[in-house]
């Protein structure tokens, strides 16, 4: 019997600014997990998480639930400003938040970028809006 309508469970590729943003918060989740769990069987254990699903979310091929964002959060010591946008907050641990721009310089140039732009949303942290087409002027 053929349906009108897609399967629910259908699969659809991510847009590539989802993608990216999805790949980011793997690589900040990893950064974190790695100096407070260096073993990330013994982290995706005592998150209540298959260990396979904990790799997926740190390669980012997959996204990880709000849910396990706030597990995370609260066992890394980390803000879920972190995790998400990779801002080095006054949530974070002042020694995580030391030991993480430490490892990652990156982290201490983005915080003055978003520091400049006086917490509006970036383009590191959110995805380009849709673009109306030209000529539409609605």
């Amino acid at each position: 019997m053929s349906h009108c309508y897609e399967c629910p469970m259908a699969k659809h590729k991510r847009p590539d600014s989802l993608a990216i943003v999805q790949r980011a918060i793997g690589r900040r989740i990893t950064w974190a997990r790695e100096l407070v769990f260096p073993n990330q069987s013994e982290c995706a254990r005592l998150l209540g998480v298959d260990a396979s699903t904990l790799n997926k979310i740190e390669k980012g091929d997959r996204a990880p639930s709000v849910f396990l964002i706030l597990s995370l959060s609260n066992r890394l010591r980390v803000s879920t400003d972190f995790l998400l946008k990779g801002v080095l907050n006054g949530r974070t641990d002042g020694e995580m938040a030391l030991r993480l721009a430490a490892l990652h310089p990156e982290l201490v140039l983005q915080q003055q970028d978003t520091a400049f732009h006086m917490g509006k949303n970036t383009p590191c942290d959110m995805p380009e809006p849709p673009r109306r087409p030209e000529g539409d002027h609605s």
